[in-house]
This record gives structure tokens, sequence and C-alpha cells, in this order.
């Protein structure tokens, strides 16, 4: 099951908003201020204990005169068998239909409700039913990869040493417990989680090929070094900005698709790669791409190098005028015109250029010279030529 329409009315900038969305990924892109964000935050808030009050409520609305809250209406589709069948534990209006709506009107629980075209169907167990829809996730915030950890922190459940445990995940350790013994089976455990977090790495960092994680215990604390091709090991906050949150980017969201089912998630994810050299940004968007194939993802940008040219029906543009955030879904006709003049960008700027080039041979026609005449000059003899 997939989202594959969100209309969202008087939602902070938002006066009224129909987005269409991508079964994989969908590019939310537009200048600054152009209200991008608050579609994020409109999808955030449709998940059950939200806050969802007339605080949300876009100010130049008849809502915000009114009262009311806002409006979330998120449509899903691409129903499987086994939607089908947790669908049908509900409502026997679920057996042949192929999409179906929710809407959302305030925080209350019941004030959810659900159709199939322009009819609603009363569902008894609104909190149950909404259990099996795709679980929504804001990345917003990704705690950035430590120098080190003590096991008591590994095994706490902290939340500012998610990206160590994670990192572990990758690695192939569960119980973190195993690492820290004095054996022959925590060093190998230490040795082969090394090995395969660097080869997932390189995988997705083109930059530098070289790169190797290696994870050292010493006592009760985890410390983790990396290095490349021009330094000797150092630890992660002393790398750049960029490469510390791309990595820690990566753990975080590889680790959460693990174990997941096929469209379990959908992520929402603000400004990704805003610390990223655009050939980082490259390697981002190759990064969705693989985390696509179970999930989908729905992510904001201001920059060109975050849109992948071979998908250009995926990119929504964002505009913002006096009445309010505006939707363009065709933002690459006319040779990306819509897009080159919201963000200001130039064709001088390269963004339209592949990295293989197509010379192309045209029908022409010779044109005659004309060759200017010379005036008459009179012989020697007096007689004319």
């Amino acid at each position: 099951m997939i989202i594959s329409r969100v209309f969202i009315r008087a939602f902070k900038s938002i006066f009224e908003l129909t987005l269409p969305i991508d079964p994989k990924i969908t590019i939310i892109i537009g200048a600054n201020e152009s209200g991008k964000s608050n579609i994020l935050k409109a999808l955030l808030s449709f998940s059950p204990g939200m806050p969802f009050d007339n605080t949300l409520t876009c100010q130049y609305s008849d809502y915000y005169y009114q009262g009311k809250c806002p409006e979330v209406n998120i449509e899903f589709s691409d129903i499987t068998k086994e939607n089908r069948r947790n669908l049908l534990k509900f409502s026997e209006v679920f057996k042949d239909v192929k999409s179906f709506i929710i809407r959302k009107n305030s925080q209350h629980l019941d004030d959810y409700h659900f159709f199939v075209g322009d009819t609603e169907i009363p569902i008894a167990d609104k909190a149950r039913f909404l259990t099996i829809l795709p679980k929504v996730l804001f990345f917003d915030d990704i705690p950035l990869l430590k120098n080190r950890a003590s096991l008591e922190d590994l095994v706490s459940g902290k939340e500012e040493f998610r990206t160590e445990r994670n990192l572990l995940r990758i690695g192939g350790i569960v119980n973190p417990e195993v690492m820290f013994e004095d054996s022959t089976r925590g060093r190998r455990a230490s040795e082969e989680a090394s090995r395969l977090i660097t080869q997932q790495i390189r995988r997705v960092w083109s930059q530098e090929p070289t790169i190797e994680v290696k994870l050292n215990i010493n006592g009760k604390v985890l410390y983790i070094d990396i290095s490349d091709g021009t330094t000797v090991f150092d630890t992660p906050e002393s790398r750049s900005m960029g490469f510390r949150w791309y990595l820690s980017f990566y753990i975080n969201f590889i680790a959460q698709t693990f174990e997941a089912r096929a469209n379990e998630y959908i992520f929402l994810i603000d400004e990704p790669g805003i610390h990223l050299h655009p050939a980082g940004q490259k390697d981002l968007t190759r990064v969705m791409e693989d985390l696509a194939i179970k999930n989908q993802i729905i992510f904001t940008t201001h920059s060109p190098f975050m849109v992948n040219r071979d998908h250009p029906q995926r990119v929504r543009l964002i505009s913002k005028d006096k009445d309010g955030t505006r939707v363009d879904s065709e933002a690459y006709r006319e040779n990306w015109k819509p897009l080159r003049s919201s963000i200001g960008l130039m064709i001088g700027d390269l963004f339209f250029f592949n990295d293989s080039g197509l010379m192309v041979e045209l029908p022409s026609r010779k044109m005659p010279f004309m060759r200017k005449q010379q005036p008459s000059r009179g012989r020697r003899d007096g007689g004319v030529r």
C-alpha cells in the first residue's frame, strides 16, 4: 500500500493544495520560504497522536476566522493481497476497491474519516485501522556519528547513541555485548563488523573509494575510526560536516529498512544533503534510489543536484504567492523552464547536460558566395577592358 495523492487545506502557508505522490520518490523543490517544509509537516501531522489544532491553521483562510483545524486528506492505493485481507476485517466495502481516502480534521481519533469514492465508510475501531497503514517517519534531526560510545550507552537505548547502535547493525552486530568480550569471538566480531561497514560505505560514497571504517574496543568503550587514501585513521568528529552528515544519514536510513517489509514506511526528509558538495548530493540521490526499492520517500530541496534527471516526473515545483503555496507537477516542460525560473538557475550552470554528450548532424544548404565586383579600370592605352 502506498500514498498516491495528498490534499491539504488551510495548513500553515497552504491555503489549498493537491499533491500527486510518486510510487517511489517525490522531490519537492523550490526556493527558500516557498512552503516545502509545511507539506512534510502536514503529512507528519496526519499520524495519530501528532498535534493538530487551530494553531496550525492558515491565517488567510476561512478556517482561521472560524476557529477550525486544518484538513489533510491522504489517498492510499496499490493495495496488495495482504493489505486487502487486513482491510476486510473492518469492512466488506474494501473487497474490490483500488484506492481509498482518509481525512483528518482535528487531533481527536473520532475526526478521522474514511472514504471510498465520495462515500464515507463507517469504521468501528479507528485506532486499529490506522495501525495497518504505512508508518510516516520524519528525518529532520539525525544524531551525528560520534567518536566513541560505551557499552552502557549502546545497550541503554539512549536516543543520542542511535547512530552508533545502527552502525553496529549494519555490521551485523545485534547484541553489542559480543564485541566487548575479551575473547577471539569478540575480536572477530569487531573485525567482521568493520569489514561489512566499510564495504557498505564504499558502495555509496564515490568521492573516496579507499574509505575505511575501523571499530576498536578498549575496555568497555567502542572507538570509531575512519581513514582514506590521504589520511591515517581519524575520528568521525574530525571529518567534514558534509561527510559526517552523509554517513550518519545513511547509517540510520539503511538500518531502519533492514528488517522492514515492502512499503512499511514513508520517509519524509527535509533538505537532505544540505552540507554536501554537488558530487556528494549526486551520491545521495543514488542512495535514495536504493532505499526507495522498498519504501516511499518524499524529500524537499532547493538544490538542482538532488534531482535525478532520469525521472523528471517525480519533481513537484513549489512556489508561493499571495494565495499561498502552489504545486507545479510538470516543472520539466520547456527544458525545465519553470524550475529554472523559480530557483534562478541558468542553463549555463550545466545542470541540463549529462556526463555523455550527443552530437547531431543537421541538414544544411550551401549558400552561394557573392564576390564583390571590382570597379572597371581603363587600360594604359586609353582602351576599355
